[in-house]
């Protein structure tokens, strides 16, 4: 069985498989960034088996049974070790109740799909048992070193304002997926960047980004761009736990300049509430509100703000740092 660690910044993920592909597989989600040994204590272990996905029990009452976005039909449900997550035929995840501990089972030629929901979930699972929770936003370092996140609906435009943003100074922790902890004086968050999905729209408005575009359009008209390519024309910072300076949540303004100012935290937690949970047949499970109540501590320690992104976003950096009585960007 080979064995590889992964930082949570101040805790550790054991991933362990029979071959090196499935270990690496899951890397991804950490930009390829593994040691042989633990630099932290442990906080949680996953194993990925490659074979036959589990399948659900006869007679068993699913928490939840159809669609997830992008992937297909699945379902969920309470067995007697765990919670188990499953696509029929191509993958499944077992959450134990028990240990600090999950399986995904990958049936052979589907092992991209660890990176997806299954993974993401056991990510999530990792990170609460070292008090840290994953969430769906933007995340961009201020020129005084802290973070700022953004939230934003379906369709907002966080990837094309989070390279509006990077262009403007700001430094790229990730567009989509950020990892918190409130438990200290002081909220953190660390980003974990990946290769972002440019849309035909974004490359248009922000036509530097054109040049650093990879592959060809997909049926949703998207193009990959890489962070080696990024790299080459704006600042893609590194996995680190930086202090969080505020949260804001992001909309299209529907006129040319954009717009900051502060709003409510109720606003604010409502919309990160809604993108980041999930509740099943039989309500929201603990582990979700769990989440909510971290949430709701992020969102009660910092200043949160409404950011509205106009036609043109290459004024966005402007715009937030001169809400945040940031005058210019340092060197």
């Amino acid at each position: 069985m080979i064995q590889k660690f992964f930082d949570l910044q101040g805790a550790s993920l054991r991933v362990s498989a029979i071959s090196p592909v499935l270990v690496d597989c899951y890397g991804r989600i950490f930009a390829g960034r593994s040691r042989p040994l633990p630099t932290a204590p442990l906080a949680y272990g996953l194993t990925i088996i490659s074979g036959e996905p589990l399948s659900m029990p006869e007679g068993t009452d699913p928490l939840y049974e159809g669609p997830i976005l992008d992937e297909g039909e699945a379902c969920f449900w309470q067995g007697p070790e765990g919670r188990t997550l499953v696509f029929p035929g191509v993958i499944s995840l077992t959450l134990s109740d028990k240990a600090r501990e999950a399986t995904i089972t990958v049936a052979p030629g589907a092992e991209e799909r660890i990176v997806m929901t299954c993974g993401q979930l056991a990510l999530q699972a990792a990170l609460i048992a070292a008090k840290q929770f994953l969430v769906h936003a933007a995340g961009l370092t201020l020129p005084d070193g802290r973070v700022a996140l953004i939230f934003g609906k379906s369709g907002a435009g966080k990837t094309t304002s989070t390279l509006a943003l990077a262009a403007g100074g700001l430094g790229l922790c990730s567009d989509d997926a950020m990892a918190c902890n409130v438990s200290g004086d002081r909220p953190t968050a660390w980003g974990m960047p990946r290769s972002l999905k440019v849309h035909r729209r974004t490359a248009e408005m922000l036509p530097w980004v054109q040049p650093l575009l990879s592959g060809d359009w997909s049926v949703e008209d998207e193009r990959p761009v890489t962070l080696s390519a990024l790299r080459t024309t704006v600042s893609v910072e590194s996995i680190a736990a930086r202090e969080i300076a505020a949260v804001f949540v992001l909309e299209r303004s529907g006129v040319t300049a954009s717009r900051c100012a502060p709003t409510s935290k109720a606003e604010v937690l409502a919309l990160a509430a809604a993108d980041n949970l999930r509740s099943t047949r039989t309500g929201v499970s603990e582990d979700e509100r769990e989440l909510f109540k971290r949430l709701g501590e992020l969102v009660r320690a910092v200043p949160t703000y409404r950011l509205a992104a106009g036609s043109n976003p290459t004024d966005l950096a402007s715009v937030m740092l001169a809400a945040l009585n940031i005058q210019k960007i340092t060197a």
